[in-house]
């Protein structure tokens, strides 16, 4: 078994040598989209294309521990940097070139890297904020000339032998980032055998065939940086989209035979065909039988009558469906993996019986690289997130265990439906946060003799291990898109508005977005421009149309300046009819801080009609 990341994909880099490893798109000729072509790069050719990183890299004086950044926007350079961190024992920070300046700063300056890759976008971002870094990093641009950065073609062209480094599981692979209560992001310290013990617990359980497989989630995900190793490791072809942002136009080229998929996309899917039912009629009756039928058949509890609806006229309705779909990832699809956000049941029973789509469910943290629970071929229960590849035990707010389990023994205590805090240990678990103890002693504890990992998530387990999430203990919240969200963050970007006083950010999974319940200063109401003529009555002014578009104006303003990305940006905004005040609980006393759950239930209706509107 290899101990290090190095040793797993060097195995892949000898057995499957001829065999396909990366497909990159790139344009034709031809312009626009038609002219988008995968080219191919076999394992040999990469594991050469590493090897001359390795040698540039070691050029530049790097040695094992240093760290080197990744600010790019997707594409190959990012997985030949994990490849050679690897081999040098280096380790990789990737980074969002979305984040505003403030929160880049934060996360370059906590893991000081010696070497940071840039491209032409975020290159400018590091030249206008590098007063705010205490030690700006020496610069490579992965594309074109920048008289600040050494181009990226500078470091593979370089000839010679690569540096034999000596590797352990326990030494540092990567940084990733996730985001603290305290609403600046934590540095997650991940090791070579977190991210190694993550490819090896669902080896031979994810697919018994060798696989197109499509890297959708991005490089500072740690769900996208598993999305390099496990495919590369089993020897499959991993296509790869220009950027995340170009996701849903990239996959309809590589037509995949399996992909990670955030649960919005089934949503839209089946979301069409349950419109469809319920618009009734005799096309919704057609649909509803034509599914029902399938649906039977999958689950061997058929009739001779299902058996006749899907031959006739059923067949033919749910063909029609897959070519939607087809449409979209092509027609080769037959693995999904869901993740980042809670998937709909039906959906999830939609893809695999009606569209003859494998779909499997599963459940992860930063914290453990990601990996702690996975519906798989070794058992599948819908509406949960299969069982534990890690020993877990639930633990309630007293601190009582009411249920566990154990994969490797597959032995399961029920928690008789009752949820409490999952706790997780194995060799998935982080080493640490980087450079914060006090945080770190939050999310690790000793118990029993074993080091746990407190996920902050809520879970009940069943006599078979099969995990069910309840809802998240803290404050931060993921959007249907999967996309996570820190509202502490958010409040204090929207708190600079002059003329707010507090901002509190709501919003969940069942939601497309976050939502401000903002408390304005009626006296700096008065005297905005454009604001001159409300009404005396300063509730009915906090209530005014042209308050709240003003609010939400200068939100989407602030939005723009400090460069948050669209899922974060307010659609809508609620400017909350009273002051907050001690009396009504919605601030503390003394210190008058805001009390997040007060204001969300005491205003439950205002938010129920603004994500209705």
């Amino acid at each position: 078994m290899p101990e290090n990341l190095r040793d797993l994909i060097d195995d892949s880099f000898e057995r499957y040598a001829d065999s396909t490893a990366i497909r990159v798109l790139r344009q034709s000729e031809q312009k626009g989209d038609r002219g988008l072509r995968y080219v191919p790069m076999t394992y040999r050719q990469l594991g050469e294309q590493r090897n001359r990183l390795v040698i540039g890299l070691a050029g530049l004086g790097l040695e094992k521990g240093a760290r080197v950044g990744i600010l790019t926007d997707g594409g190959l350079e990012p997985i030949l940097i994990f490849l050679a961190c690897d081999a040098l024992g280096l380790s990789a920070v990737p980074l969002c070139n979305k984040l505003p300046d403030e929160i880049l700063a934060h996360e370059l300056n906590l893991t000081r890297p010696s070497l940071l890759f840039v491209d032409p976008k975020s290159i400018e971002q590091i030249d206008r904020m590098s007063d705010r870094l205490e030690t700006v990093p020496r610069l490579v641009v992965t594309e074109g000339q920048h008289p600040n950065a050494a181009p990226f073609f500078d470091l593979i062209k370089t000839a010679g032998e690569a540096p034999e480094v000596e590797l352990t599981a326990d030494d540092e692979s990567k940084v990733v980032f996730t985001s603290g209560s305290s609403g600046m992001p934590k540095g997650v310290v991940q090791t070579h055998r977190n991210i190694l013990h993550n490819c090896l617990g669902i080896w031979d359980v994810i697919s018994e065939d060798d696989l197109i497989f499509f890297k959708s989630a991005p490089d500072y995900h740690t769900m996208g940086i598993l999305n390099v190793y496990y495919p590369l490791a089993k020897g499959w072809c991993l296509d790869l989209a220009r950027s995340p942002d170009r996701v849903l136009i990239d996959i309809r080229h590589s037509e995949p035979e399996g992909t990670l998929m955030v649960p919005l996309i089934l949503d839209k899917v089946y979301g069409n065909v349950r419109k469809a039912i319920d618009g009734g009629g005799a096309k919704g009756k057609l649909v509803a039988r034509s599914v029902r039928a399938k649906q039977r058949i999958a689950r061997g509890k058929a009739s001779p009558v299902d058996w006749l609806v899907h031959a006739t006229i059923g067949k033919k309705v749910i063909g029609q469906i897959s070519e939607r779909l087809a449409s979209r990832v092509g027609a080769r699809l037959k693995l999904l993996v869901v993740g980042s956000a809670k998937a709909d049941p039906d959906a999830l029973d939609f893809f695999q019986d009606v569209l003859g789509i494998t779909s499997y469910e599963g459940y992860g943290v930063t914290e453990c690289a990601p990996l702690i629970a996975a519906n798989c071929l070794t058992g599948q229960k819908t509406g949960t997130v299969g069982q534990p590849l890690q020993e877990v035990k639930i633990v309630t707010e007293a601190g009582d265990e009411i249920g566990n389990g154990e994969p490797e023994t597959k032995t399961y205590r029920s928690s008789q439906g009752q949820a409490g805090e999952l706790w997780v240990h194995g060799p998935h678990v982080m080493r640490e946060y980087l450079d914060d103890p006090e945080q770190t002693a939050k999310a690790i504890v000793e118990s029993d003799g074993k080091r746990w990992y407190r996920t902050g998530d809520l879970f009940s387990i069943d006599q078979e291990g099969f995990l069910t999430f309840s809802g998240r203990l803290g404050r931060q919240f993921k959007l249907r898109n999967g996309e996570f969200v820190n509202p502490e963050m958010l409040e204090r970007v929207y708190t600079a508005v002059p003329l707010v006083d507090h901002v509190i950010v709501v919003g969940d999974q069942q939601r497309d977005y976050p939502l401000p319940l903002v408390n304005v200063n009626v006296e700096e109401l008065r005297v905005t421009p454009g604001l001159e003529d409300l009404p005396d009555d300063d509730d009915a002014a906090r209530r005014h149309p042209d308050v709240v578009e003003f609010v939400r104006e200068q939100f989407l303003a602030e939005a723009t300046r400090v460069g948050l990305p669209g899922h974060e940006r307010p659609q809508r905004v609620v400017v909350l009819p009273e002051a907050l005040t001690e009396e009504t609980g919605t601030l503390t006393r003394g210190m008058k801080k805001v009390v997040p759950k007060v204001i969300a239930d005491r205003y439950e209706s205002l938010i129920v009609e603004a994500y209705a509107s």
